[in-house]
C-alpha cells in the first residue's frame, strides 16, 4: 500500500532549489524541540529563541524548549540548527533544509540560519508534517529594501513593530525611515533599532541633506538655507557653501548615527536645490556656481561642490562604522569631483547619469524606479502595485528603460527597494494593509527565485496561506468596525431605551427596562430556558440575547421593539444545520457586533473557545473552534478590524485570540505577561478609541490587574490597580468606556460594595465606594456587578442585592448626580 506524501508547503520568496527525497518526512509534534548546535551557540542562540517564540506563535502552543548539543541528541520532531555548510553558492544569506525526522537545517552564516527559520514558519504554518527532501536557498540580491516615509508625522510603534516582523517573515532586510521624524526619545529608537535587528531587518536611518530639509524635523533657520537668482531662500536647501550652514546639518545627523545599529546611512541627496533645477542649473543657482569657481578653479562646477559635500558626507558616515547611500538625480557629468566609490547610488529617477555610466565608476546601485517600485495612495501621479512588481518589474531595468552592461546579474546591480511615500498623509492603518501584497511581491522579485506562478493573481491562494508573520496584529484603520462595535453585556441601550437582562434561578429571562416611563420586567423566555447569565446585544433595529440552554447549546432570543415580539432558535443546532461542527457552551457567553454580524463566544464542556457568528449576508450561522483550554468565560471586543478574545488559559495566564481581515485564514493567538488569574477569574476587555486595550482580572491574590496594549507605543503592560487604589476584587469586574476614560466597576472583597474606579491614560486614577457615595443608603452586591455608557450621558451600574433583586446605581453628566434604585424586584 503507497503511502501519500505530503505536499510542500509553498513559500514567499519560493525556494531556489528543492529536491524531493524517499522515506519519512517531518513532523512537529507536542514535545518537539529546537536544538542549537553547542558548538555554534554563540553565534546562532539569540535567533534561536526568536525562533522558538515565533513558532509557539504560528502554532499557537507553548513555544518549544531552545536545548544545546550536537545532532545526535536531536529526537524525530526535533530542529536541529547548526553551522559550517560548505556550499559556496548559499554565501552569507543562504542555508540547506534537510526534511527527515529531524530537520536539519545549516548554513555557513548565522544570517543564512535566521532565513531558515522564516521559511520554515511559513512551512509549519500552513502543515505540522513536511515531506521528505532536501532544500537550497539564497538570495540574488543582498539589498532588499523598502521606504516607509514618515517624514510629516509620526507613525505608532505598534506599526514599525508590525513592519518588521512582516519585513523579516518575507526576507526584506531594509526598512528606510526619516530618522529625526520617528518621535521617539533615544532610548526608544536605540530600542526600536535592537527589535529590527533581533529579527536581522536593518533599520536604515535617513536625514535628507542638502535638500529637503524643512520637510521633516530638522526645521532649517533661513540664514542657513541657500538663495536663488534673486536672493530669495530656497525652501529646505542648505547653503553647502556656508560652513556654519554645513556644520549646522551634520549636528542634525550626528546623534541619530550611533542610535542606530545598521551599519548602513542614508544621506538622501534628492531634489537639490529645487525639484526641477538640479546641479544642471547654474543659472538658477549662482552662489554655488561662484563658488565652484572659487574652489576647484574656472572649471569648477555646481556638481563639484555638491560632491565634495557628499564625500565629506560620506568621511563622517564611515567614521561611525557605516556605508553610505543617496539618490541618483542631482548626479550629472560635468564635474571633475570623483564621486567616492564607495557610496551606493539608490537609482529613482532619469535624467543625469545612467546606471551604466555609475557602474562605471565602481558604484553599487540599487534599483528604486519610480515607474515600477514608487507607492503613494491617493496621491497623483502613478503608483505601483503587487501586479506591477510581480508581473512587469525587471530588477535589471532602470527608470527610463536604462539598463547595466550585465542586466539584471550584473555584479554592481545591489538589489531593489520600494518607496512608499506619504504626500496624501494616508490613514496609518489602510497603508499597512496597501502594503502587504507590495511587500510579498516585492519579497519574491528581491530574493531572485523562479516565480511559483506567472500572474499576481495566481499567486492570490499562496500569499493567502503565507499570511501574515508571526505577532501581526493590524494598526485599527479609519471606517474600521471596531469604531462604532459595542461588546455585548447583561445591560444594553436599545433607542431611547435603557435594558437589563438577568436568569433566574428557575431558568427564565427576564428582561427589565426603562423608557421614560415607570420601570418594567417582562419575561423573554420561560422556566427551564436558559442557565447562567446571558450577553445582550443592541444594533440600531433589534435587541439580541444570547445564553446557555439546559441543553448545553447556544440559544438566541431577539426582538425588534423596546418589549414583547421576542423570537427564538438554537443557534448550535443552526451551525451545524449549515455545516458548521456542532459545538456547545459550557459558560457564559460573551458577544459583539461587527459590522452587520453577531459574534458570540463561550467556553465549551471540552475547554475550548467556541465561536459563533451570524452572516448576515447568508442568512447563516457558522460555527468554529478557536482553540484552548481555557477557564472561566471570554471577553470579547472588536479593535480595529481585528475580533479579539480574551479569557483565562489552563495554566492561570491572560491569554489572547484574535482573527484580522488582513490574514483571514488564520487564527492568531499569544499570551499576555503577568500576575495569574484566580482560577475562578474571568477578564473583561475594553476598546479604548481604537488606540488602546485595555483588560482588567482578577488575580491569585484577589487583586485587581490592569492590562493594556498601546498601538502608539507598540507594547503591552500591566499594573495593579488594587496597589494603586486600596481596593481588592472579589468576582469578576465589568466596564465600559466613558468619554476619555476607561471606567471599571466590581464588588469590593472587604465589604460587598460596589467599587468604581476610572482612569485616563497618563492621567491619575479616580476612585469612589459607589455604594456608600450614592444618597440613599448602602446596598451591598451579592455577585458580579454589569454596566453601561447610556450616550455619553449617564455612567449605569447593576448588581444583585442580598435579596435577588437587580439594583441599580447611575450617575448623571448634566448635574453631576449619583443615584440609585432598584429595577426588578
Amino acid at each position: 500500500m503507497m503511502t501519500t506524501l505530503p505536499a510542500l508547503p509553498a513559500t514567499l520568496p519560493a525556494l531556489q532549489a528543492w529536491t524531493s527525497g524517499s522515506g519519512t518526512g517531518y513532523a512537529w509534534q507536542a514535545a518537539s524541540r529546537v536544538v542549537v548546535s553547542a558548538a555554534d551557540s554563540p553565534a546562532l542562540a539569540a535567533d534561536a529563541q526568536t525562533f522558538a517564540a515565533d513558532l509557539g506563535l504560528v502554532l499557537n502552543a507553548p513555544a518549544p524548549a531552545v536545548v544545546y548539543g550536537a545532532s545526535a541528541d536531536a529526537v524525530p520532531g526535533d530542529i536541529f540548527l547548526s553551522l559550517g555548510s560548505t556550499d559556496g553558492q548559499l554565501g552569507t544569506e543562504g542555508y540547506s533544509l534537510s526534511l527527515a525526522p529531524v530537520l536539519a537545517v545549516s548554513a555557513p552564516a548565522a544570517l543564512g540560519v535566521f532565513w531558515a527559520t522564516r521559511t520554515l514558519l511559513q512551512m509549519l504554518r500552513q502543515s505540522r508534517t513536511l515531506p521528505p527532501g532536501t532544500a537550497r536557498d539564497w538570495p540574488q540580491y543582498p539589498v532588499r529594501s523598502v521606504l516607509l516615509d514618515n517624514n510629516s508625522r509620526y507613525f505608532p510603534l505598534g506599526l514599525w513593530h508590525n513592519e518588521i516582523r512582516e519585513l523579516s517573515y518575507l526576507k526584506i532586510n531594509e526598512l528606510m525611515v526619516y530618522i529625526s521624524g520617528l518621535g521617539l526619545y533615544d532610548e526608544q529608537i536605540r530600542e526600536l533599532s535592537a527589535f529590527a535587528a533581533s529579527y536581522h531587518v536593518n533599520l536604515v536611518g535617513q536625514v535628507n541633506m542638502p535638500g529637503h530639509m524643512d520637510s521633516a524635523r530638522e526645521g532649517i533657520p533661513t540664514r542657513h538655507q541657500l538663495a536663488d537668482g534673486t536672493g530669495t531662500p530656497i525652501p529646505g536647501a542648505l547653503d553647502i557653501t556656508n560652513p556654519l550652514a554645513v556644520a549646522w546639518a551634520r549636528e542634525q545627523a550626528l546623534p541619530y548615527l550611533d542610535l542606530l545599529s545598521a551599519p548602513i546611512w542614508h544621506t538622501g541627496g534628492d531634489e537639490y536645490a529645487l525639484y526641477n533645477k538640479k546641479m544642471n542649473f547654474p543659472q538658477a543657482l549662482p552662489t554655488l556656481a561662484q563658488y565652484a569657481v572659487s574652489q576647484f578653479g574656472p572649471n569648477g562646477t555646481i556638481e563639484d561642490v555638491y560632491r565634495a559635500f557628499m564625500n565629506d558626507t560620506d568621511t563622517v558616515v564611515k567614521a561611525h562604522g557605516k556605508s553610505l547611500r543617496m539618490w541618483n538625480d542631482d548626479l550629472f557629468a560635468d564635474s571633475v569631483v570623483p564621486l567616492n566609490a564607495d557610496i551606493t547610488i539608490e537609482y529613482w529617477l532619469g535624467g543625469g547619469l545612467s546606471p551604466a555610466q555609475l557602474a562605471a565608476d565602481g558604484h553599487q546601485l540599487v534599483n528604486a524606479s519610480a515607474a515600477t517600485l514608487y507607492f503613494d495612495e491617493h496621491a497623483p501621479g502613478p503608483n505601483t502595485t503587487a501586479q506591477i512588481i510581480w508581473e512587469d518589474l525587471d530588477p535589471g531595468v532602470f527608470e527610463g528603460g536604462q539598463t547595466l552592461p550585465g542586466g539584471a546579474t550584473d555584479p554592481h546591480l545591489a538589489g531593489i527597494k520600494l518607496s512608499s511615500w506619504d504626500a496624501a498623509a494616508e490613514d496609518v492603518g489602510l497603508l499597512e494593509r496597501d502594503l502587504q501584497s507590495l511587500q510579498r511581491a516585492l519579497a519574491q522579485r528581491a530574493w531572485g527565485s523562479a516565480k511559483l506562478y506567472p500572474t499576481w493573481a495566481q499567486m492570490a491562494s499562496t500569499a493567502a496561506a503565507v499570511g501574515r508573520a508571526p505577532g501581526f496584529f493590524d494598526t485599527p484603520a479609519a471606517g474600521d468596525p471596531g469604531v462604532t462595535s459595542l461588546p455585548g453585556s447583561k445591560a444594553v441601550v436599545f433607542g431611547t431605551s435603557q435594558n437589563t437582562f438577568t436568569i433566574q434561578g428557575n431558568g427564565s429571562i427576564l428582561h427589565s427596562y426603562y423608557n421614560g416611563g415607570p420601570y418594567t420586567t417582562e419575561t423573554v423566555a420561560p422556566a427551564g430556558s436558559a442557565a447562567g447569565q446571558p450577553t445582550a446585544l443592541a444594533s440600531t433595529t433589534q435587541q439580541h440575547v444570547f445564553g446557555r440552554g439546559p441543553d448545553g447549546h447556544l440559544h438566541h432570543w431577539w426582538t425588534g421593539t423596546v418589549a414583547g415580539g421576542w423570537n427564538q432558535e438554537d443557534w448550535t443546532v443552526k451551525a451545524a444545520g449549515s455545516g458548521s461542527a456542532s459545538l456547545d457552551l459550557a459558560g457564559d457567553p460573551a458577544a459583539f457586533l461587527s459590522g452587520p454580524d453577531q459574534h458570540v463566544f463561550g467556553r465549551g464542556s471540552d475547554g475550548h473557545l467556541h465561536h459563533w457568528y451570524y452572516n448576515a449576508g447568508t442568512n447563516t450561522v457558522v460555527a468554529n473552534d478557536w482553540g484552548g483550554p481555557i477557564t472561566g468565560d471570554p471577553s470579547a471586543v472588536v479593535f480595529g478590524a481585528a475580533q479579539v478574545v480574551f479569557a483565562r488559559a489552563a495554566d492561570g495566564t491572560l491569554h489572547r485570540w484574535w482573527w484580522q481581515e488582513s490574514d483571514a485564514a488564520y487564527l492568531h493567538q499569544d499570551t499576555w505577561a503577568g500576575p495569574l488569574l484566580a482560577a475562578d477569574a474571568s477578564p473583561t476587555a475594553l476598546n479604548f478609541a481604537e488606540s488602546q486595550l485595555h483588560v482588567f482580572a482578577r488575580d491569585t491574590a484577589g487583586r485587581l490587574q490592569h492590562w493594556w496594549f498601546d498601538v502608539a507605543a507598540g507594547q503591552t503592560r500591566v499594573e495593579d490597580w488594587t496597589a494603586a487604589t486600596g481596593l481588592s476584587i472579589a468576582g469578576n469586574p465589568s466596564g465600559f468606556i466613558f468619554g476619555g476614560q476607561y471606567h471599571v466597576y466590581f464588588r469590593d472583597a472587604a465589604s460587598s460594595h460596589l467599587d468604581h474606579v476610572w482612569g485616563s491614560p497618563g492621567l491619575p486614577m479616580g476612585q469612589q465606594d459607589l455604594s456608600a457615595a450614592t444618597p440613599g443608603g448602602v446596598v451591598a452586591l451579592a455577585g458580579d456587578p454589569w454596566s453601561y455608557n447610556v450616550l455619553n450621558a449617564e455612567q449605569h451600574a447593576f448588581g444583585l442585592d442580598a435579596s435577588g433583586h437587580v439594583h441599580h446605581w447611575f450617575w448623571r453628566e448634566s448635574d453631576n448626580s449619583l443615584h440609585q434604585d432598584t429595577w426588578q424586584q
